[in-house]
């Protein structure tokens, strides 16, 4: 009940916001100066032995309306820039790009934040966030797609990189609604079991915003994915680990072989993990403060299965460093 209140009211301060921004358009306010066209990046790659992958969650800025959060337009700039400097293969995103999806010059401020990326021609595959949806659905929904013309309008997909099948969710139960939601859990017991069967396939990687699992101070655990996604997940022989979002931090938990990481480190405002008898969960594997660098995660195959670096930097810090490394095996 709290968890649904609390995304009630966040989504009433993003239409608020957009509002006020559309208000200040019609005023003739110099805030609301023409916007260029919305640029679009690539979704196109290709794979070769070791090549790398970085996945990067919660780019968005702090809204207006949490003025008394941090702002780390800073930090984020140079997360992103770090990741265009490692001319990845691929690019994939843990949603959240923008504050509220509906305003156009929330999305004219990635397009200018990810200018790097689309000068490397580093393509990017995509996961939709919470904040992706804010505004009005249909506005949102176009901005979005109109910088990822590649998923030709869908918001669950699946691509190969190698030996690694990699499964991209839409985990907004909410704004899918029941219908598309059912889909797409038929999608993803067809998707999994296939991976399962087909040689080729070393192991799987899925995406989605939600985390399952978290100590955060701010989010619960979030029950459709847990209820929803996760068993499959775990069910299917293939699958090495389930990458999420959402929580401005950064979590790695590991149940019965699987990974579980949290990846909110893009810049958006972040807030501390729960601590003592207050934690929800006593085995996060990185046993480092609870509030967490800025990051990105680095992921690569190599022979015998998966390499992760969580690369971060401090508020206020200007060189990125591997913060936390850890290997994944291909299942047996």
């Amino acid at each position: 009940m709290l968890q649904r209140a609390t995304f009630l009211i966040r989504r009433y301060q993003a239409v608020l916001l957009v509002f006020a921004l559309s208000l200040a358009c019609a005023l003739g306010m110099s805030a609301c100066a023409p916007l260029p066209a919305p640029q679009s990046l690539s979704g196109r790659f290709t794979y070769s032995e070791g090549a790398e992958i970085c996945a990067i969650g919660d780019t968005q800025r702090t809204s207006r309306l949490e003025f008394w959060r941090e702002q780390n337009d800073r930090e984020r700039a140079i997360i992103v820039g770090t990741i265009a400097a490692r001319r990845p293969a691929l690019i994939v995103t843990l949603g959240d790009h923008v504050f509220a999806g509906a305003s156009r010059s929330e999305w004219a401020a990635f397009d200018a934040l990810t200018a790097p990326w689309r000068s490397q021609g580093i393509p990017v595959l995509p996961t939709l966030g919470n904040h992706d949806y804010w505004g009005p659905n249909a506005k949102a929904l176009a901005n979005f797609h109109a910088r990822f013309p590649h998923l030709q309008g869908k918001t669950w997909h699946s691509a190969r990189f190698g030996p690694l099948a990699l499964v991209f969710l839409d985990s907004n139960s909410d704004d899918l609604g029941p219908t598309a939601w059912h889909a797409q859990l038929t999608w993803l017991a067809r998707t999994l079991e296939e991976a399962d069967r087909d040689a080729s396939v070393g192991g799987v990687l899925v995406f989605q915003h939600h985390p399952p699992y978290t100590n955060s101070s701010v989010t619960g655990d979030d029950k459709p994915v847990q209820e929803a996604f996760v068993p499959p997940f775990a069910r299917a022989k293939k699958t090495v680990a389930m990458l999420s979002g959402h929580v401005h931090n950064y979590e790695h938990f590991v149940r019965n072989g699987k990974h579980f990481i949290v990846s909110g480190g893009g810049g958006g405002p972040r807030a501390e993990l729960s601590s003592g008898s207050s934690r929800r969960y006593t085995d996060d594997l990185f046993q480092g403060p609870t509030l967490r660098q800025f990051h990105f995660l680095a992921i690569a195959t190599r022979g015998a299965g998966v390499e992760v670096q969580a690369i971060g930097v401090a508020k206020g810090g200007t060189s990125p460093a591997t913060f936390d490394r850890f290997s994944i095996p291909w299942p047996n």
